[in-house]
């Protein structure tokens, strides 16, 4: 197995969050991007499963690993990587129940509980901001997208069959 230095710092920080048993779930459009939504982010959310009362816990184990702290709830991984820490998501029930509905993916290697799309478009939905209505757009096509995929292939299948 590589050395820990030798780890993407995004791999070292998921490592070090489920050494310390914080539990976690990839959220926002970087979760989005994950499961194939064509766009791109500037920063990373992770959805953290502990009280707000705990971010130092968080921003400590992020520190571990040669972040940077910069506000209470954001770090700055040694690539320059933004990774917010989210307490709260509006729009969805709490932590435990979403964690239940997470997809894995894996990153560099890493499994990491990923919030699935519909998930993602609801709550931006409730949120509404000009940005998160334009990812709704990016969600939609992509959504379309599949399902038009997932019809296609069935008539390639059915006719197959015949």
């Amino acid at each position: 197995m590589a050395d820990t230095h030798e780890k993407e710092p995004f791999t070292r920080l998921l490592e070090a969050l489920e050494e310390a048993k914080i539990p976690y779930i990839l959220i926002g459009m970087s979760a989005a991007v994950a499961q194939g939504v064509m766009t791109h982010t500037l920063d990373v959310d992770i959805w953290i499963g502990l009280s707000p009362r705990q971010h130092m816990r968080v921003n400590n184990v992020a520190i571990g690993t040669g972040a940077e702290m910069v506000a209470n709830t954001v770090v700055y991984l040694r690539d320059g990587t933004p990774i917010n820490f989210i307490y709260e998501v509006d729009g969805l029930p709490s932590f435990k129940t979403e964690r239940k509905k997470t997809i894995e993916l894996r990153f560099l290697g890493h499994p990491m509980p990923v919030l699935p799309i519909d998930r993602i478009r609801k709550s931006k939905a409730f949120i509404g901001r000009s940005k998160d209505l334009l990812h709704i757009q990016l969600i939609d096509e992509f959504l379309a997208c599949a399902a038009s995929s997932k019809t296609a292939k069935k008539k390639r299948k059915t006719k197959r069959i015949k």
